[in-house]
């Protein structure tokens, strides 16, 4: 979900590039909807799809058009066009999300006077999306973090975390324990937040996603072993999504951690023919790319890089990498 508002408040290797090529000129073919664009990761093929739709009265448009923006991380375009979809629909749920979203990525990355507004804009739009569709666990869950990690100045609150989770507690007991656990930790409350993250884990019978939240708390902890055990929990569970795979390649390069492993995962994320929006196909092959690097292959992470850069051509990190191998 929305990690960046924690931080607001405190990439086939097997296939040589001429193949991967090939196979994205294949793909694309045949037409595909935003959204499957979105989920193969083919953001510039979005971008250049939505970019004359979005005129007029075309709210979807704007939407998808804001979504490939933040993608890339273009947190001014992606703000942009969200905020023309609200103003055409303001009754939809998830325009309001995702205006939610790149308000608070914005704000990341504002200075001091202007997070502050768009923080505000953040959690009003998180509220707006909550109070349309009180059954989309996405919602709920992008809020519930909002709240814990922000201040009260700005709509933030423990006490307002732990009043959604008892309104999710009924239909979504594990989302529910998963928020009292943030709460918990955010509180300084380390065994309750454990016992919590532990209770998650078994209300959603033991999945990857649970066991990486888990993961990534005693990450904040600095508790290497449990660390370790999770993801290794994460990665050998039957419940388990590609996604999964693709965060938890990710924690363990940001940890420097068990890079081979890492690499495997990615790889296996990569091949699955299940790719997602919320893990952009470009950027595993980034990140990727990275774990090659920090192995020791510089070509094979160079192939990863341009094979990114092949499907999200303004994706910045990818070019800085192959600048910094002097390509």
């Amino acid at each position: 979900m929305i990690r960046a508002i924690r931080v607001l408040f405190r990439a086939l290797a097997a296939l040589p590039l001429l193949a991967l090529m090939s196979l994205a000129l294949a793909s694309s073919a045949t037409a595909a909807t935003p959204r499957e664009l979105l989920d193969a990761g083919r953001a510039d093929e979005a971008v250049r799809l939505l970019t004359p739709q979005a005129t007029g009265s075309n709210a979807p448009a704007y939407n998808y058009l804001c979504r490939a923006y933040y993608s890339y991380g273009d947190w001014d375009n992606a703000v942009r066009n969200c905020e023309r979809a609200v103003q055409l629909e303001p009754k939809n749920a998830i325009f309001q999300l995702w205006l939610g979203r790149s308000y608070g990525e914005k704000a990341n990355v504002a200075g001091a006077l202007s997070a502050y507004g768009l923080a505000r804009k953040s959690v009003a739009a998180f509220n707006a999306a909550r109070a349309l569709d009180r059954q989309n666990i996405e919602i709920a869950r992008d809020l519930a973090e909002y709240f814990n990690a922000a201040p009260s100045i700005v709509g933030g609150g423990g006490d307002k975390a732990l009043a959604l989770a008892a309104e999710l507690v009924h239909d979504h007991p594990s989302d529910a324990a998963w928020v009292r656990a943030m709460v918990a930790s955010r509180q300084g409350e380390y065994a309750e937040a454990e016992r919590e993250y532990l209770e998650a884990i078994r209300l959603d019978h033991e999945s990857a996603a649970t066991y990486l939240e888990f993961a990534r708390y005693l990450r904040s902890r600095k508790q290497w072993d449990k660390f370790q055990q999770a993801v290794e929990h994460a990665i050998q569970s039957s419940n388990i999504k590609p996604s999964d795979r693709y965060d938890a390649a990710e924690l363990l390069l940001r940890t420097n951690r068990n890079l081979p492993a890492a690499a495997q995962q990615m790889r296996a994320y990569i091949q699955s023919g299940h790719t997602e929006e919320g893990a952009p196909l470009f950027r595993a092959h980034f990140l990727l790319g990275e774990l090659l690097l920090k192995g020791g292959d510089s070509t094979q992470a160079a192939a990863e890089y341009r094979a990114a850069l092949a499907l999200a051509a303004s994706f910045r990190p990818a070019a800085d990498a192959l600048r910094r191998l002097g390509l």
